[in-house]
């Protein structure tokens, strides 16, 4: 996990893998260039190759009416537009899986484990979930808030 505002982004130079780099620095460039509160909440925009801006609009649920969830063939950027959510992240290995893992969505989930961490994310944060780390995303803080949210799939 990664967790930063979109100021921190021109200070870090992602993975130095072949691709995956290029990749990283096309996500976050759409986002800090793009006129996020312009699109449109359900809209999926191919970025480039091996990126996909899913855009998201939505009231925070309680954390326990959550799931926790991985991603085998993308990375997530959970960029928070406006809004206020808390994300639960937990190291995927050994946890329970809750159902079988969807290929069509790139998901599998998992039972809450007993103790996990997680970050606050308010206007302009985002956190980086690689494909090892669950995460819990759209969870209430200590009230309901509505939330708008850009969710970059990063292929891995």
């Amino acid at each position: 996990m990664f967790t930063g505002n979109v100021e921190d982004i021109k200070k870090y130079k992602w993975c130095n893998e072949e691709g995956i780099q290029e990749r990283f620095q096309k996500a976050f460039q759409f986002l800090a260039e793009t006129d996020l509160m312009g699109l449109t909440p359900g809209e999926e925009i191919p970025v480039a190759d091996g990126i996909i801006a899913k855009v998201q609009e939505y009231t925070t649920d309680p954390e326990e009416s959550r799931r926790f969830e991985t991603h085998r063939d993308y990375f997530d950027i959970q960029f928070v537009v406006k809004g206020e959510e808390f994300v639960g992240i937990v190291p995927a290995k050994g946890l329970t899986l809750d159902g079988g893992y969807s290929e069509k969505d790139d998901i599998q989930y998992y039972q809450t484990p007993a103790k996990h961490g997680g970050a606050v994310l308010r206007d302009g944060d985002f956190v980086v979930v690689p494909t090892t780390d669950a995460h819990r995303p759209n969870c209430m803080t200590d009230k309901k808030s509505t939330v708008r949210k850009i969710v970059v799939k990063v292929r891995a």
